[in-house]
């Protein structure tokens, strides 16, 4: 070996040993014994903080425990706000999201949004009873409360002619219809759902409206993490929620009414294709290769 060949090969292993190795977020959150998730905070049914107790809980903090069980992990919960989430993620304050998150162009161009999706939402209108409402366009040049972040509030706005106010928690946007300065909560289906199970707005409150923009929910990670372990094990764990009825499981234990989306995916994933099932396995095959249907 030639003296310049001596010294390129020691750059060269200088070099290595100074690159920094890659991270594998999966195995760091084995070594220090706890996911962090991050859940909504002031989401009836789904997260919230329980007052007698000031835990978070809802049916995505007991997704968030189950995938720390399948993980050999502790759990720690995040709550977060919608406007918060996305962040939360970015900074890497949170391992996971599980927070209502809709499945959009703009956010999978911040983080991985990981498949299969594991929830589907649409837009509705929490009304008083009194206003009659029969259409969306009977909102025209009204004013409308909403959530900071929430991805329909501009097509609403553009789409109906509202006037749309989206104020940083849901919690504002409530006081706002209850003191009357707004004449509506622009809101997930889902959750008007799950408020008009109890008494203080089913009394005088109701969705009138047909849901729009219906939209997959997607469990986040690190934009980082695009077909990494992390991703691959949540990805595990959200199929095996459709396919052992988990998530109807939940939505019953919460006293959700069982969803159309959450009923079309157990079956789908319980489809058997000769000896294998039809959208395959998430450990396995990526999502690219699995039919539309089962995403």
């Amino acid at each position: 070996m030639t003296r310049w060949m001596l010294v390129a090969a020691l750059v060269a292993q200088l070099l290595w040993a100074a690159a920094p190795a890659v991270a594998d977020t999966l195995d760091d959150i084995q070594k220090r014994g706890k996911l962090v998730v991050g859940v909504k905070k002031d989401v009836p049914l789904w997260g919230q903080i329980d007052p007698k107790t000031g835990e978070l809980v809802g049916l995505e903090p007991d997704l968030a425990a189950d995938l720390a069980a399948r993980l050999g992990v502790k759990l720690k919960l995040v709550g977060v706000l919608t406007a918060e989430r996305i962040e939360a993620v970015e900074q890497r304050r949170v391992d996971v999201l599980i927070a209502t998150l809709s499945d959009t162009p703009e956010r999978r161009k911040r983080m991985t949004l990981v498949s299969p999706h594991y929830y589907a939402s649409g837009a509705n209108v929490l009304v008083r009873r009194q206003a009659a409402l029969k259409s969306w366009q009977e909102l025209r040049n009204r004013r409308l409360c909403g959530r900071r972040g929430a991805f329909y509030n501009r097509s609403i706005t553009v789409n109906y002619g509202v006037d749309v106010v989206a104020l940083y928690s849901n919690g504002l946007a409530l006081e706002a219809l209850r003191d009357g300065r707004c004449e509506a909560v622009l809101y997930d289906d889902t959750n008007i759902v799950a408020m008009l199970q109890e008494p203080q707005w089913s009394r005088a409150f109701e969705m009138p409206l047909p849901t729009v923009h219906v939209a997959p929910w997607s469990v986040a990670v690190h934009k980082a993490e695009a077909g990494g372990r992390l991703e691959r094990a949540v990805s595990q764990a959200i199929a095996d929620w459709h396919r052992s009825g988990q998530l109807m499981a939940l939505e019953r234990k919460w006293s959700i009414p069982v969803s159309h989306f959450t009923r079309q995916m157990n079956r789908t994933w319980n489809r058997r294709d000769r000896d294998r099932f039809y959208c395959g396995d998430p450990a396995a095959d990526a999502a690219s290769t699995m039919p539309r249907e089962c995403l």
